[in-house]
């Protein structure tokens, strides 16, 4: 069930945003040779309670503004692979969530509160699993050393920078680039021309934890140079370079010294991840500009010249996939149960299978398919949202709201989620149910006042006997107008 937004927004005024809140005088940084005792630093400024506060506003802009890949199976896997590392880091102070950007640059950011955002050209240019993860774990390491909150301690005796200016800033070139930019530029005017890119000191203590908690994890810590010494050679002359080189430079002693590290830590022998390629293949055949056919015909070859299992399973994955967009349905689904058979708990395989049988119009046949393997795994996010997708097409909205109800409780901040149950309670006519299910998709995105709107049409729907719903109604409203104090708050700091 491949989710896409529709919106394609500019990415890079988020990032912005992220080089703005970590820029330091590189002259000062100069002064410090030694890494600042690590936990301690950053304290002084900000508090956890607020670092979370922070993040949650940010990430709310970032639902409402960036091309986000709301696919439920890459989230599940970029989800594991994340909270593998984090399983494995040091100085965790609450979760982690990861999610991808849809974009074709190469790019990776972090953001207060343990948000991780990753292009998906990320993994299109990865070579491997190990890769990937090199940078992820780098920038979980920026979360968890607090470099964000470490900086603005730094910048206290510089000109103020208004979080709310920043924010305009970033709205703004959503829609005109040139003048987001040129607010932002303006907004930070007074921070003495400080360069905007994380310092070599943050760079290289992001480097040092990251390929550790890399090797605890058990992948291979090479994956880091191998990839940033490639992105180095293929980009060295190059006048128009990624943003992620921008935000991490890479010069040579940089990248020796990962060398050096990984030498160190060790190189284990690793088979290509099943998960991983498959990924990738997905990204590559539903998230570029790739044409099916061309797709098709490269996956086609890819097979040909796979040498291990996993590879030869991701291209025919890929062959699938194409087929599908192809409209040659008949054709993928051949593919995909010959897999499914081979690795039938495979979710990328039952993802894939439900789009095709729900385009071939075999709704009662998938819903049986699904609720099997619901049951075998329920509130598992893929197969939750595909269920209830395949139920919404089906007319089973009972079915529908009852499973997403349940998944709800503990993944509140699902946007998917609460976008099919709007579409349930909608087709099953309940009106009360479906403004309540779109006001919190109104307050996902940071909008509470349409949020609010969406709950008095609610409350004005009930009837007048069913004072338990109309209290809870009223209490979910006063709850997101202290949300909306909150975001006034922040707006000040």
């Amino acid at each position: 069930m491949g989710f896409k937004l529709a919106s394609k927004f500019i990415v890079f005024a988020t990032t912005y945003l992220l080089l703005i809140l970590v820029t330091i005088d590189p002259v000062k940084a100069n002064q410090r040779s030694e890494l600042p005792t690590i936990g301690t630093a950053g304290a002084g400024t900000m508090s956890i309670d607020r670092e979370r506060l922070l993040g949650d506003f940010y990430i709310r802009q970032i639902r409402a503004q960036a091309p986000l890949a709301e696919d439920p199976v890459l989230r599940e896997y970029l989800s594991d692979l994340g909270n593998r590392l984090v399983l494995h880091a040091d100085n965790v102070r609450f979760p982690f969530h990861f999610f991808w950007v849809r974009d074709s640059s190469i790019n990776a950011f972090a953001f207060l509160g343990g948000h991780v955002g990753i292009h998906t050209g990320l993994i299109e240019n990865a070579e491997d699993e190990s890769e990937l993860a090199s940078v992820v774990a780098h920038e979980i390491a920026h979360v968890t050393q607090r470099h964000i909150a470490r900086n603005m301690e730094r910048m206290n005796e510089a000109a103020p920078v208004s979080f709310a200016q920043i924010i305009g800033g970033i709205v703004l070139a959503m829609a005109n680039p040139q003048l987001g930019m040129a607010v932002m530029t303006g907004s930070i005017a007074g921070i003495q021309q400080r360069q905007i890119n994380y310092t070599r000191q943050f760079e290289i203590e992001a480097d040092r934890f990251g390929m550790a908690t890399l090797a605890r994890a058990g992948f291979d810590p090479h994956g880091a140079p191998r990839f940033f010494g490639r992105l180095a050679s293929r980009y060295r002359y190059s006048t128009q370079v990624p943003q992620y080189l921008v935000t991490h430079p890479l010069p040579e002693s940089r990248i020796a010294d990962t060398r050096e590290r990984a030498q160190q830590l060790g190189q284990p022998n690793l088979e290509p991840s099943l998960q991983f390629e498959l990924a990738k293949a997905r990204v590559k055949v539903r998230y570029t500009n790739t044409s099916a056919r061309n797709a098709l015909s490269q996956a086609r070859t890819n097979e040909e010249r796979a040498s291990h299992s996993n590879t030869k399973a991701a291209a025919r994955y890929a062959q699938a996939l194409a087929l599908y967009e192809l409209e040659r349905l008949a054709e993928a689904d051949k593919i995909l149960m010959a897999l499914h058979e081979e690795d039938r708990l495979n979710l990328f395989y039952i993802d894939t299978i439900t789009d095709t049988w729900i385009k071939q119009g075999r709704y009662e046949e998938i819903v049986e398919f699904l609720t099997q393997a619901y049951i075998r795994r329920p509130n598992n996010q893929v197969l939750t949202l595909n269920l209830a997708f395949a139920a919404n097409e089906a007319q089973q909205y009972d079915l529908s709201v009852k499973i997403l109800n349940e998944f709800i409780m503990r993944n509140r901040d699902d946007r998917v989620a609460y976008q099919l149950l709007q579409e349930a309670h909608q087709g099953a006519g309940d009106a009360v149910s479906m403004h309540e299910a779109q006001a919190e998709i109104f307050a996902l995105t940071g909008n509470f006042e349409l949020a609010i709107e969406e709950l008095n049409n609610a409350h004005s729907k009930v009837a007048e006997d069913r004072t338990l719903s109309r209290q809870r109604i009223r209490g979910r409203i006063e709850q997101m107008r202290k949300l909306e104090r909150d975001r006034e708050r922040v707006m000040r700091m």
